[in-house]
């Protein structure tokens, strides 16, 4: 049976995966994305890629095609291609893919979306809103989810992203930093001290709503220094206050949430991801006792997934 390949490469990470029929039968990682620089990336993708053929004995020819997404369709990446607009279906992805020779593979890219948004019409200004690899995902969790009502998909991550999802269809989107802000107070200011410098292992909910409460009602400016006077004063283990900055950062993503209306317009809601960001998150929106249908999806699978849709797709 012939293997498709697939590459999920981001910002910072890289990963290839070999699919028979509908198993993965093998995969590897990588902690290094496009921000290495456009050559070095290139030189690495292609040495990863020549490895983990060589290492699963596989022959040119039992290929049948290598598929990517994700940043490696941007300008640091493999080649840039333009973002589609939105409304965006599964056959409109299948039709834009993109064949390009990479030494002496031929790689099919995905292409990213984008929408116009109008946060600054009053000013006369644009402002664009994009993702690149989380459209895939996405169509990988609707492979995997029966979706038969409009939708929101929320993938958390460095940007949190904020999905519309209509008739199969991605309609819209949304974009925030929380997970990069967070990675960002954990590292590079004076909280680092506070939570020396690490993400929360684990959800405590005490300390994760306290951090929503807070940032609800003093701001994330004023409430992050507060979390540098708590621990001045308080006997605090490292994932309590961990947990204390999440519920902060997360507070900003609640009001995104109910500000734009999504909480009120979908009844349904799809958090897409094992990481903590994804499960703070998902804490967060359940203890508010929303007349929504939340849940939480962990797969890691969801990139290949809709990958493989989207070439099925394409052979029709």
């Amino acid at each position: 049976m012939k293997k498709i390949v697939t590459i999920d490469a981001g910002t910072s990470n890289l990963r290839i995966r070999i699919v028979e029929g509908k198993n993965i039968i093998f995969e590897k990682k990588e902690n290094y994305g496009v921000k290495i620089g456009k050559e070095k990336f290139k030189n690495e993708l292609y040495k990863l890629l020549k490895e983990c053929i060589k290492e699963n004995k596989i022959k040119k020819e039992e290929i049948e095609c290598i598929i990517a997404s994700g940043m490696i369709t941007s300008a640091l990446g493999l080649m840039e291609i333009e973002h589609l607009y939105v409304p965006v279906s599964l056959e409109k992805f299948s039709k834009s893919m993109v064949k390009v020779k990479f030494f002496e593979f031929e790689i099919y890219l995905i292409t990213g979306i984008k929408v116009e948004k109008e946060y600054f019409k009053e000013e006369h200004l644009k402002s664009i809103d994009v993702i690149r690899g989380e459209e895939v995902e996405v169509f990988g969790i609707l492979d995997e989810i029966k979706v038969d009502e409009p939708t929101l998909v929320i993938l958390p991550g460095s940007h949190n992203k904020f999905i519309e999802v209509s008739d199969g269809n991605i309609v819209d989107l949304l974009t925030t930093m929380s997970g990069e802000i967070y990675d960002v107070m954990t590292k590079y200011t004076i909280l680092k001290t506070s939570v020396d410098e690490k993400f929360a292992d684990k959800i405590e909910k005490k300390y994760l709503e306290l951090g929503n409460k807070i940032g609800k009602k003093y701001g994330i400016n004023q409430g992050s220094f507060m979390l540098r006077g708590l621990d001045l004063s308080e006997k605090l283990t490292i994932n309590e206050k961990s947990n204390y900055l999440l519920g902060l950062v997360l507070s900003e993503d609640i009001t995104s949430l109910e500000k734009n209306g999504y909480l009120k317009k979908y009844k349904k809601l799809i958090i897409a991801g094992g990481n903590i960001i994804a499960k703070g998150l998902f804490e967060l929106l359940s203890e508010m006792k929303l007349d929504n249908d939340i849940r939480i999806i962990s797969s890691n699978e969801l990139a290949t997934k809709g990958a493989l849709k989207i070439w099925e797709q394409s052979k029709k």
